[in-house]
């Protein structure tokens, strides 16, 4: 989610393609989206810090995967939406961001899982 802030923060308007013209339409900008995947991420790095030294926190790891399940889930949707607009096709790099989005769902659980089993 970093790397991915960082690529947005870069000068010029990496959103400016068709296939990205649905992020435009949600009235969000650039700025906005390399802000809100930097702070997510951010918070997960600490968040998986944080766990590292005392395992009683997966809380904080529940609330980063569910967010990230949303923020890549939330990218897939857009870029699929924005593709078959321009183009008409299915987006390939969709299935990239659906299977993010899988990933974070299983840290999802695992970290549920840890709440349950190992934070008591």
């Amino acid at each position: 989610m970093c790397a991915f802030a960082l690529v947005l923060s870069l000068p010029g308007d990496s959103l400016a393609g068709p296939a990205f013209s649905f992020f435009h339409r949600l009235g969000l900008n650039e700025t906005v989206w390399a802000f809100a995947f930097g702070a997510t991420g951010s918070l997960r790095v600490a968040a998986l810090y944080i766990n590292g030294r005392s395992p009683r926190t997966p809380y904080a790891r529940m609330l980063g995967a569910f967010l990230g399940f949303l923020g890549w889930g939330e990218v897939g949707v857009l870029v699929q939406q924005g593709t078959a607009a321009a183009f008409g096709v299915a987006a390939p790099d969709a299935a990239i961001y659906g299977l993010l989005a899988a990933m974070e769902l299983r840290s999802l659980y695992r970290a549920s899982y840890d709440a349950r089993y190992v934070a008591h």
